[in-house]
Protein backbone atom coordinates (compact mmCIF):
# COMPACT_ATOMS: atom_id res chain seq x y z
CA UNK A 1 0.00 0.00 0.00
CA UNK A 2 1.56 3.39 -1.02
CA UNK A 3 2.85 5.40 1.93
CA UNK A 4 0.18 8.53 0.89
CA UNK A 5 -2.72 6.41 0.97
CA UNK A 6 -1.43 4.42 4.17
CA UNK A 7 -1.62 7.59 5.77
CA UNK A 8 -5.03 8.89 4.33
CA UNK A 9 -6.56 5.34 5.34
CA UNK A 10 -5.26 6.32 9.46
CA UNK A 11 -6.87 9.43 8.92
CA UNK A 12 -9.94 8.12 8.38
CA UNK A 13 -10.43 5.68 10.64
CA UNK A 14 -9.61 8.13 13.54
CA UNK A 15 -11.93 10.24 12.20
CA UNK A 16 -14.78 7.78 11.89
CA UNK A 17 -14.31 5.17 15.10
CA UNK A 18 -12.53 7.83 17.72
CA UNK A 19 -13.88 11.24 17.21
CA UNK A 20 -11.50 13.74 18.56
CA UNK A 21 -13.55 14.93 22.17
CA UNK A 22 -14.50 18.96 21.67
CA UNK A 23 -15.07 19.73 25.21
CA UNK A 24 -12.60 21.11 27.44
CA UNK A 25 -8.81 18.73 27.44
CA UNK A 26 -8.86 16.22 30.09
CA UNK A 27 -6.07 16.26 32.48
CA UNK A 28 -4.16 12.90 32.33
CA UNK A 29 -0.85 12.11 34.58
CA UNK A 30 1.27 9.54 34.09
CA UNK A 31 3.81 7.82 36.15
CA UNK A 32 6.94 6.67 33.79
CA UNK A 33 8.94 4.00 35.35
CA UNK A 34 12.52 5.47 35.40
CA UNK A 35 14.38 8.94 34.61
CA UNK A 36 13.88 10.25 30.72
CA UNK A 37 15.55 8.23 28.21
CA UNK A 38 14.54 6.58 24.80
CA UNK A 39 12.74 4.02 27.07
CA UNK A 40 9.67 6.60 27.14
CA UNK A 41 10.10 7.71 23.75
CA UNK A 42 6.30 6.59 22.67
CA UNK A 43 4.56 9.08 25.29
CA UNK A 44 7.47 12.00 24.07
CA UNK A 45 6.51 11.61 20.46
CA UNK A 46 2.61 11.23 21.00
CA UNK A 47 2.62 14.76 23.26
CA UNK A 48 5.24 16.19 20.48
CA UNK A 49 3.58 15.36 17.55
CA UNK A 50 -0.15 16.38 19.29
CA UNK A 51 -1.52 13.12 18.95
CA UNK A 52 -2.84 12.99 22.53
CA UNK A 53 -4.35 16.80 21.48
CA UNK A 54 -6.19 15.46 19.37
CA UNK A 55 -8.38 13.61 21.78
CA UNK A 56 -8.45 16.27 23.89
CA UNK A 57 -5.87 15.07 26.47
CA UNK A 58 -3.60 17.54 28.51
CA UNK A 59 -0.68 14.94 29.31
CA UNK A 60 1.78 15.24 31.82
CA UNK A 61 4.35 12.67 32.24
CA UNK A 62 5.66 12.36 35.46
CA UNK A 63 9.65 11.48 35.35
CA UNK A 64 10.30 8.29 37.70
CA UNK A 65 13.36 6.67 39.65
CA UNK A 66 14.80 4.46 42.57
CA UNK A 67 11.62 5.32 44.50
CA UNK A 68 8.98 4.82 41.88
CA UNK A 69 9.74 1.26 40.80
CA UNK A 70 6.10 0.53 42.27
CA UNK A 71 3.79 3.11 41.19
CA UNK A 72 0.71 0.60 41.52
CA UNK A 73 -0.54 2.46 44.84
CA UNK A 74 -0.35 5.81 43.22
CA UNK A 75 -2.37 4.17 40.44
CA UNK A 76 -4.76 2.63 43.13
CA UNK A 77 -5.14 5.65 45.04
CA UNK A 78 -5.81 8.10 42.21
CA UNK A 79 -2.24 10.43 42.23
CA UNK A 80 -1.64 9.20 38.81
CA UNK A 81 -4.35 7.96 35.97
CA UNK A 82 -1.54 5.33 34.40
CA UNK A 83 1.70 4.52 35.14
CA UNK A 84 4.41 2.40 33.48
CA UNK A 85 5.87 -0.84 35.30
CA UNK A 86 7.10 -4.04 34.90
CA UNK A 87 5.32 -7.44 34.60
CA UNK A 88 5.35 -8.44 38.11
CA UNK A 89 1.68 -6.03 38.26
CA UNK A 90 0.18 -9.60 37.37
CA UNK A 91 0.93 -10.39 40.91
CA UNK A 92 -0.88 -7.65 42.37
CA UNK A 93 -3.66 -8.33 40.13
CA UNK A 94 -3.54 -12.36 41.73
CA UNK A 95 -3.85 -10.94 45.05
CA UNK A 96 -6.77 -8.98 44.76
CA UNK A 97 -5.60 -5.63 43.54
CA UNK A 98 -8.11 -3.81 40.60
CA UNK A 99 -5.22 -2.82 38.42
CA UNK A 100 -5.60 -3.52 34.68
CA UNK A 101 -2.98 -3.97 31.70
CA UNK A 102 -3.77 -1.41 29.05
CA UNK A 103 -0.88 -2.62 26.67
CA UNK A 104 3.06 -4.35 27.07
CA UNK A 105 5.01 -2.17 24.66
CA UNK A 106 8.27 -4.43 25.17
CA UNK A 107 7.57 -7.73 23.93
CA UNK A 108 10.90 -8.91 25.70
CA UNK A 109 12.25 -7.80 28.90
CA UNK A 110 15.78 -5.69 28.81
CA UNK A 111 16.78 -7.08 31.85
CA UNK A 112 19.94 -9.02 32.02
CA UNK A 113 22.62 -10.24 34.53
CA UNK A 114 25.78 -8.57 33.41
CA UNK A 115 29.03 -9.64 35.09
CA UNK A 116 32.62 -8.26 33.55
CA UNK A 117 34.28 -10.32 31.41
CA UNK A 118 37.38 -10.92 34.09
CA UNK A 119 35.26 -12.79 36.09
CA UNK A 120 34.83 -16.04 34.02
CA UNK A 121 30.76 -15.97 34.75
CA UNK A 122 29.11 -16.58 31.59
CA UNK A 123 26.26 -18.65 32.45
CA UNK A 124 23.50 -19.15 35.60
CA UNK A 125 25.47 -21.80 37.12
CA UNK A 126 28.26 -19.92 37.42
CA UNK A 127 26.54 -16.94 39.65
CA UNK A 128 26.01 -19.52 42.64
CA UNK A 129 28.28 -18.10 45.70
CA UNK A 130 28.64 -14.76 44.08
CA UNK A 131 27.46 -11.53 45.28
CA UNK A 132 24.42 -10.56 43.05
CA UNK A 133 23.37 -7.01 42.77
CA UNK A 134 19.42 -7.13 41.89
CA UNK A 135 16.43 -5.03 41.75
CA UNK A 136 13.59 -5.68 44.90
CA UNK A 137 11.19 -8.00 43.93
CA UNK A 138 9.16 -8.09 41.64
CA UNK A 139 10.81 -5.90 39.49
CA UNK A 140 13.73 -8.50 37.82
CA UNK A 141 11.73 -11.62 38.66
CA UNK A 142 12.90 -12.78 35.12
CA UNK A 143 15.99 -13.21 36.82
CA UNK A 144 15.12 -15.25 39.49
CA UNK A 145 13.09 -17.49 37.22
CA UNK A 146 15.85 -18.36 35.21
CA UNK A 147 18.41 -18.82 37.98
CA UNK A 148 14.94 -21.53 39.06
CA UNK A 149 14.05 -23.21 35.77
CA UNK A 150 18.39 -23.81 35.40
CA UNK A 151 17.53 -25.79 38.87
CA UNK A 152 19.59 -23.11 41.48
CA UNK A 153 18.49 -23.16 44.59
CA UNK A 154 17.52 -18.82 44.97
CA UNK A 155 17.35 -19.24 48.85
CA UNK A 156 21.42 -20.22 48.72
CA UNK A 157 22.28 -17.11 46.64
CA UNK A 158 23.79 -14.16 47.71
CA UNK A 159 21.49 -11.44 46.27
CA UNK A 160 21.92 -7.76 47.52
CA UNK A 161 19.27 -4.89 46.91
CA UNK A 162 21.09 -2.69 44.02
CA UNK A 163 22.54 0.48 44.08
CA UNK A 164 21.71 1.14 40.88
CA UNK A 165 25.68 1.93 40.25
CA UNK A 166 27.09 0.32 37.46
CA UNK A 167 30.66 1.40 39.46
CA UNK A 168 29.87 -1.61 42.23
CA UNK A 169 30.26 -4.00 39.55
CA UNK A 170 33.54 -2.73 37.73
CA UNK A 171 34.97 -1.49 41.80
CA UNK A 172 34.83 -5.64 42.73
CA UNK A 173 31.36 -5.13 45.15
CA UNK A 174 29.71 -7.41 43.22
CA UNK A 175 30.15 -9.80 40.94
CA UNK A 176 27.14 -9.69 38.75
CA UNK A 177 24.46 -6.72 38.30
CA UNK A 178 21.00 -6.61 37.51
CA UNK A 179 21.25 -4.04 34.25
CA UNK A 180 19.22 -3.21 31.17
CA UNK A 181 20.64 -4.53 28.33
CA UNK A 182 20.10 -1.39 26.63
CA UNK A 183 21.59 1.04 29.15
CA UNK A 184 24.72 -0.50 31.36
CA UNK A 185 26.42 -2.13 28.53
CA UNK A 186 26.93 1.55 26.54
CA UNK A 187 28.24 2.65 29.24
CA UNK A 188 30.84 -0.09 29.85
CA UNK A 189 31.72 -0.16 25.72
CA UNK A 190 32.45 3.77 26.37
CA UNK A 191 35.27 3.15 29.22
CA UNK A 192 36.52 -0.08 27.38
CA UNK A 193 35.44 -2.66 29.54
CA UNK A 194 34.64 -6.10 28.62
CA UNK A 195 31.25 -7.67 30.11
CA UNK A 196 28.93 -11.16 29.53
CA UNK A 197 25.43 -11.17 29.79
CA UNK A 198 23.28 -13.30 30.82
CA UNK A 199 20.06 -12.94 28.65
CA UNK A 200 16.67 -14.71 30.67
CA UNK A 201 14.94 -15.14 26.61
CA UNK A 202 18.11 -17.48 25.71
CA UNK A 203 16.93 -20.16 28.85
CA UNK A 204 13.01 -19.73 27.74
CA UNK A 205 12.25 -16.90 30.14
CA UNK A 206 10.47 -14.42 27.93
CA UNK A 207 8.13 -11.99 29.78
CA UNK A 208 6.76 -8.54 28.90
CA UNK A 209 8.03 -5.17 29.56
CA UNK A 210 6.90 -1.52 30.54
CA UNK A 211 3.54 -2.39 30.83
CA UNK A 212 1.16 0.43 30.88
CA UNK A 213 -1.51 0.24 33.52
CA UNK A 214 -4.62 1.88 34.57
CA UNK A 215 -6.78 1.37 37.16
CA UNK A 216 -9.94 -0.89 37.04
CA UNK A 217 -11.99 1.80 38.12
CA UNK A 218 -10.91 4.09 35.91
CA UNK A 219 -11.06 1.80 33.18
CA UNK A 220 -15.02 0.99 33.72
CA UNK A 221 -15.89 4.37 34.40
CA UNK A 222 -13.80 6.46 31.37
CA UNK A 223 -13.17 3.18 28.92
CA UNK A 224 -13.31 6.03 25.61
CA UNK A 225 -10.59 8.01 27.56
CA UNK A 226 -8.67 4.96 28.26
CA UNK A 227 -8.68 3.65 24.57
CA UNK A 228 -7.82 7.09 23.31
CA UNK A 229 -5.29 7.40 25.20
CA UNK A 230 -3.80 4.56 24.11
CA UNK A 231 -4.49 4.72 20.53
CA UNK A 232 -2.53 7.73 20.94
CA UNK A 233 0.02 6.12 22.89
CA UNK A 234 0.91 3.60 20.27
CA UNK A 235 0.75 5.67 17.68
CA UNK A 236 3.34 7.64 19.11
CA UNK A 237 5.44 5.02 19.55
CA UNK A 238 4.84 3.80 15.99
CA UNK A 239 5.96 7.36 15.11
CA UNK A 240 8.98 7.31 17.35
CA UNK A 241 10.59 4.19 15.94
CA UNK A 242 9.88 4.81 12.77
CA UNK A 243 11.96 8.34 13.37
CA UNK A 244 14.53 7.40 15.74
CA UNK A 245 17.15 9.84 14.62
CA UNK A 246 14.33 12.81 15.32
CA UNK A 247 13.20 11.57 18.22
CA UNK A 248 17.07 11.01 20.04
CA UNK A 249 17.09 14.95 18.88
CA UNK A 250 14.18 15.65 20.56
CA UNK A 251 14.66 13.58 23.86
CA UNK A 252 18.20 15.02 24.14
CA UNK A 253 16.64 18.53 24.18
CA UNK A 254 13.95 18.28 25.93
CA UNK A 255 14.04 15.37 28.38
CA UNK A 256 17.67 13.69 28.88
CA UNK A 257 20.26 16.24 27.82
CA UNK A 258 22.56 14.48 30.54
CA UNK A 259 22.61 11.37 28.08
CA UNK A 260 25.02 12.03 24.97
CA UNK A 261 22.93 11.13 21.45
CA UNK A 262 25.18 8.38 21.35
CA UNK A 263 23.74 6.50 24.09
CA UNK A 264 20.07 7.31 22.43
CA UNK A 265 20.91 5.88 19.66
CA UNK A 266 22.11 2.39 21.31
CA UNK A 267 18.98 2.42 23.21
CA UNK A 268 16.88 2.87 20.23
CA UNK A 269 18.30 0.82 18.23
CA UNK A 270 18.24 -1.83 21.33
CA UNK A 271 14.77 -1.22 22.69
CA UNK A 272 13.25 -1.64 18.95
CA UNK A 273 14.88 -5.25 18.67
CA UNK A 274 13.10 -5.83 22.38
CA UNK A 275 9.72 -4.04 21.02
CA UNK A 276 9.64 -6.09 17.60
CA UNK A 277 7.35 -4.02 15.14
CA UNK A 278 7.73 -5.55 12.29
CA UNK A 279 6.72 -8.74 13.96
CA UNK A 280 4.11 -7.85 16.30
CA UNK A 281 1.67 -5.12 17.02
CA UNK A 282 2.98 -2.38 19.04
CA UNK A 283 1.19 -3.02 22.61
CA UNK A 284 -0.06 -6.36 21.60
CA UNK A 285 -0.79 -8.54 24.74
CA UNK A 286 -1.41 -12.23 24.41
CA UNK A 287 -3.46 -13.72 27.90
CA UNK A 288 -1.69 -17.21 27.36
CA UNK A 289 1.92 -15.18 28.13
CA UNK A 290 0.52 -13.20 30.88
CA UNK A 291 -1.03 -16.80 32.37
CA UNK A 292 3.00 -18.24 32.14
CA UNK A 293 4.18 -15.03 33.85
CA UNK A 294 1.72 -15.77 36.21
CA UNK A 295 2.61 -19.37 36.70
CA UNK A 296 6.60 -18.26 37.46
CA UNK A 297 6.05 -15.93 39.99
CA UNK A 298 3.85 -18.26 41.66
CA UNK A 299 6.61 -21.04 41.63
CA UNK A 300 9.45 -18.62 42.70
CA UNK A 301 6.50 -18.19 45.80
CA UNK A 302 6.45 -14.55 45.05
CA UNK A 303 2.75 -14.91 46.22
CA UNK A 304 0.54 -17.29 47.18
CA UNK A 305 -2.06 -15.85 45.31
CA UNK A 306 -4.19 -18.42 42.80
CA UNK A 307 -6.50 -15.44 41.21
CA UNK A 308 -7.03 -15.99 37.58
CA UNK A 309 -6.74 -13.07 35.52
CA UNK A 310 -9.96 -12.57 34.23
CA UNK A 311 -10.33 -8.34 33.97
CA UNK A 312 -6.73 -7.93 33.82
CA UNK A 313 -6.55 -6.82 30.01
CA UNK A 314 -8.02 -3.85 29.10
CA UNK A 315 -10.96 -4.61 27.21
CA UNK A 316 -12.80 -1.41 25.57
CA UNK A 317 -16.27 -1.45 26.74
CA UNK A 318 -18.01 1.54 24.50
CA UNK A 319 -19.64 2.17 21.28
CA UNK A 320 -17.47 4.36 19.02
CA UNK A 321 -18.63 7.20 16.98
CA UNK A 322 -19.92 5.83 13.45
CA UNK A 323 -21.60 8.74 12.17
CA UNK A 324 -19.00 10.32 10.24
CA UNK A 325 -18.01 6.58 8.92
CA UNK A 326 -21.38 6.50 8.01
CA UNK A 327 -21.78 9.85 5.63
CA UNK A 328 -18.53 9.35 4.17
CA UNK A 329 -19.83 5.76 3.26
CA UNK A 330 -22.90 6.89 1.94
CA UNK A 331 -21.57 9.61 0.15
CA UNK A 332 -18.21 8.63 -1.56
CA UNK A 333 -17.65 5.52 -3.65
CA UNK A 334 -13.44 6.24 -2.31
CA UNK A 335 -14.69 4.91 0.88
CA UNK A 336 -15.58 1.71 -0.43
CA UNK A 337 -12.19 1.30 -1.58
CA UNK A 338 -10.01 2.77 1.67
CA UNK A 339 -13.02 -0.12 3.47
CA UNK A 340 -11.17 -2.94 1.44
CA UNK A 341 -7.86 -1.93 1.99
CA UNK A 342 -8.10 -1.86 5.44
CA UNK A 343 -9.69 -5.39 5.33
CA UNK A 344 -6.48 -6.62 3.45
CA UNK A 345 -4.35 -4.77 5.72
CA UNK A 346 -6.10 -6.36 8.93
CA UNK A 347 -6.35 -9.34 7.51
CA UNK A 348 -2.47 -9.39 7.28
CA UNK A 349 -1.81 -8.09 10.42
CA UNK A 350 -3.94 -10.70 12.06
CA UNK A 351 -1.29 -13.40 10.12
CA UNK A 352 1.35 -11.78 11.30
CA UNK A 353 0.16 -11.65 14.75
CA UNK A 354 -1.21 -15.22 14.84
CA UNK A 355 2.37 -16.22 13.54
CA UNK A 356 4.41 -13.88 15.90
CA UNK A 357 2.20 -15.72 18.50
CA UNK A 358 3.23 -18.92 17.66
CA UNK A 359 6.96 -18.11 17.25
CA UNK A 360 7.11 -16.67 21.07
CA UNK A 361 5.51 -19.94 21.92
CA UNK A 362 8.02 -22.19 20.06
CA UNK A 363 10.61 -19.74 21.65
CA UNK A 364 9.71 -19.94 25.40
CA UNK A 365 10.33 -24.50 24.37
CA UNK A 366 13.61 -24.26 22.72
CA UNK A 367 17.66 -23.21 23.57
CA UNK A 368 18.18 -20.77 21.72
CA UNK A 369 21.73 -21.34 21.51
CA UNK A 370 21.46 -25.22 20.36
CA UNK A 371 18.07 -25.37 19.01
CA UNK A 372 17.21 -28.77 20.77
CA UNK A 373 14.07 -28.20 23.61
CA UNK A 374 15.01 -26.59 27.29
CA UNK A 375 13.90 -27.95 30.57
CA UNK A 376 10.47 -26.43 30.15
CA UNK A 377 9.98 -28.07 26.56
CA UNK A 378 11.39 -31.48 28.18
CA UNK A 379 8.79 -31.51 30.66
CA UNK A 380 6.13 -30.44 28.65
CA UNK A 381 6.21 -32.74 25.84
CA UNK A 382 7.83 -35.82 27.89
CA UNK A 383 4.61 -35.17 29.73
CA UNK A 384 2.63 -36.42 26.92
CA UNK A 385 5.21 -38.79 25.22
CA UNK A 386 5.22 -40.62 27.92
CA UNK A 387 1.62 -41.21 28.65
CA UNK A 388 1.41 -43.05 25.35
CA UNK A 389 3.80 -44.81 25.86
CA UNK A 390 2.50 -46.40 29.38
CA UNK A 391 -0.65 -46.82 27.64
CA UNK A 392 0.49 -48.58 24.83
CA UNK A 393 2.90 -50.47 27.91
CA UNK A 394 5.77 -50.19 25.89
CA UNK A 395 9.68 -49.70 28.37
CA UNK A 396 11.52 -45.97 28.35
CA UNK A 397 14.81 -44.95 29.13
CA UNK A 398 15.98 -41.52 30.00
CA UNK A 399 19.54 -40.93 29.33
CA UNK A 400 21.52 -37.75 31.22
CA UNK A 401 24.51 -36.43 29.62
CA UNK A 402 27.29 -33.72 30.95
CA UNK A 403 29.97 -32.17 29.26
CA UNK A 404 33.22 -33.09 31.28
CA UNK A 405 35.71 -30.30 31.91
CA UNK A 406 33.46 -27.47 30.32
CA UNK A 407 34.74 -25.10 32.19
CA UNK A 408 38.37 -25.58 30.94
CA UNK A 409 36.95 -25.32 27.68
CA UNK A 410 35.63 -22.10 28.26
CA UNK A 411 38.53 -20.82 30.61
CA UNK A 412 41.02 -21.97 27.73
CA UNK A 413 39.45 -21.27 24.19
CA UNK A 414 36.99 -18.83 25.13
CA UNK A 415 33.10 -18.39 25.34
CA UNK A 416 32.32 -18.81 22.00
CA UNK A 417 33.83 -22.44 21.57
CA UNK A 418 32.18 -23.46 24.78
CA UNK A 419 29.07 -22.28 22.95
CA UNK A 420 30.44 -24.12 19.55
CA UNK A 421 30.95 -27.65 22.15
CA UNK A 422 27.00 -27.46 23.16
CA UNK A 423 25.69 -26.73 19.59
CA UNK A 424 28.14 -29.61 18.15
CA UNK A 425 26.96 -32.20 21.50
CA UNK A 426 23.54 -31.12 20.84
CA UNK A 427 23.77 -32.22 17.11
CA UNK A 428 25.44 -35.42 17.55
CA UNK A 429 22.72 -36.42 20.46
CA UNK A 430 19.88 -35.22 17.58
CA UNK A 431 21.40 -37.87 15.00
CA UNK A 432 20.92 -40.58 17.38
CA UNK A 433 17.59 -39.53 18.14
CA UNK A 434 14.19 -41.29 16.75
CA UNK A 435 11.21 -39.97 15.66
CA UNK A 436 9.88 -40.60 19.19
CA UNK A 437 12.48 -39.48 21.32
CA UNK A 438 13.47 -36.23 22.72
CA UNK A 439 16.67 -34.29 23.46
CA UNK A 440 16.72 -31.32 25.86
CA UNK A 441 19.31 -28.98 27.24
CA UNK A 442 18.78 -28.98 30.82
CA UNK A 443 21.11 -26.82 31.84
CA UNK A 444 24.59 -25.22 30.81
CA UNK A 445 26.23 -28.47 30.10
CA UNK A 446 23.88 -30.75 30.75
CA UNK A 447 21.78 -32.69 28.24
CA UNK A 448 18.60 -35.16 28.50
CA UNK A 449 17.53 -37.59 25.43
CA UNK A 450 14.62 -39.87 26.36
CA UNK A 451 14.19 -42.85 24.20
CA UNK A 452 10.37 -44.25 23.83
CA UNK A 453 10.10 -48.06 23.64
CA UNK A 454 13.78 -48.87 24.13
CA UNK A 455 14.72 -50.98 27.56
CA UNK A 456 17.75 -50.68 29.56
CA UNK A 457 19.77 -52.50 27.17
CA UNK A 458 18.88 -51.03 24.00
CA UNK A 459 19.46 -47.88 25.53
CA UNK A 460 22.92 -48.46 26.34
CA UNK A 461 23.84 -49.69 22.74
CA UNK A 462 22.92 -46.29 22.14
CA UNK A 463 24.22 -44.54 24.47
CA UNK A 464 27.87 -46.20 23.64
CA UNK A 465 27.51 -45.02 20.20
CA UNK A 466 27.05 -41.86 21.49
CA UNK A 467 29.83 -41.64 23.49
CA UNK A 468 31.97 -43.15 20.92
CA UNK A 469 31.01 -40.40 18.21
CA UNK A 470 31.87 -37.82 20.80
CA UNK A 471 35.72 -39.12 21.38
CA UNK A 472 36.03 -38.84 18.33
CA UNK A 473 34.49 -35.21 17.08
CA UNK A 474 36.81 -32.32 16.34
CA UNK A 475 35.62 -29.33 17.65
CA UNK A 476 36.60 -25.81 15.84
CA UNK A 477 37.25 -22.70 17.49
CA UNK A 478 34.92 -19.92 16.01
CA UNK A 479 37.91 -16.99 16.95
CA UNK A 480 40.67 -19.05 16.44
CA UNK A 481 42.24 -21.91 14.35
CA UNK A 482 42.07 -24.11 17.83
CA UNK A 483 40.45 -27.21 17.42
CA UNK A 484 39.82 -29.46 20.58
CA UNK A 485 37.95 -32.90 21.68
CA UNK A 486 35.22 -33.33 24.53
CA UNK A 487 34.19 -36.27 26.65
CA UNK A 488 30.96 -36.59 28.55
CA UNK A 489 29.43 -38.87 31.10
CA UNK A 490 26.15 -40.31 31.02
CA UNK A 491 23.68 -41.82 33.60
CA UNK A 492 20.92 -43.98 32.58
CA UNK A 493 18.07 -44.80 34.27
CA UNK A 494 14.66 -46.69 33.08
CA UNK A 495 11.82 -44.22 32.56
CA UNK A 496 9.49 -45.55 35.11
CA UNK A 497 7.20 -43.42 37.89
CA UNK A 498 6.78 -40.09 37.73
CA UNK A 499 9.64 -38.01 35.44
CA UNK A 500 11.36 -36.49 39.01
CA UNK A 501 12.05 -40.21 40.19
CA UNK A 502 13.77 -41.13 37.02
CA UNK A 503 15.27 -37.92 36.58
CA UNK A 504 16.72 -38.32 39.68
CA UNK A 505 18.03 -41.82 39.65
CA UNK A 506 19.46 -40.80 36.18
CA UNK A 507 20.84 -37.71 37.78
CA UNK A 508 22.50 -40.31 40.53
CA UNK A 509 24.00 -42.51 37.74
CA UNK A 510 25.98 -39.35 36.30
CA UNK A 511 27.60 -38.15 39.31
CA UNK A 512 28.82 -41.70 39.80
CA UNK A 513 29.90 -41.85 36.25
CA UNK A 514 31.80 -38.52 36.92
CA UNK A 515 33.20 -39.54 39.75
CA UNK A 516 34.50 -42.86 38.83
CA UNK A 517 37.02 -40.96 36.36
CA UNK A 518 34.49 -39.28 34.05
CA UNK A 519 34.26 -40.45 29.95
CA UNK A 520 31.74 -43.53 31.07
CA UNK A 521 28.22 -44.89 31.26
CA UNK A 522 26.56 -45.66 34.39
CA UNK A 523 23.31 -47.44 34.72
CA UNK A 524 21.08 -46.70 37.95
CA UNK A 525 20.30 -49.74 39.97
Amino acid sequence: MPSSVRRFVLMIIATAFFLPNTQAAESIKVQLRWLHQFQFAGYYMALEKGYYANYALDVELIEGGPNSLKPIDDVLEGKVDFAITGSGVVIDRMEGKPVVAVAAIMQTSPIVWISLKSSNIRSPIDLANKRLLIMPPPESAELLTMLKHEGIDIDQLDIRNTSYRIEDLIDNKADAYDGYISNEPYYLKQRGIEYNLINPREYGINFYSDVLITSQTFAKNQPELVEHFKAATLKGWEYALDNIEETVQLIHNQYAPQKTLDHLRFEAQTLKKLIMPELVQVGHMNPGRWQFIANSYQQLNMTQADAGLKGFLFEADFKPNYTLAINIALGSALLLLIAALIIFKFRKLSQQLHKSNQLLAQQALIDQLTQVRNRRGFLEQAKTVLSQANREQSHSSFLMFDIDNFKQINDRYGHSAGDAALIKFANMLSSHRRQQDIVARIGGEEFAMLLIDADIKSAEKIAKRILEDIRHAVIESPNSDNQFNITASIGIAAAHGSIEEFCEKADKALYQAKHNGRNQIVIAE
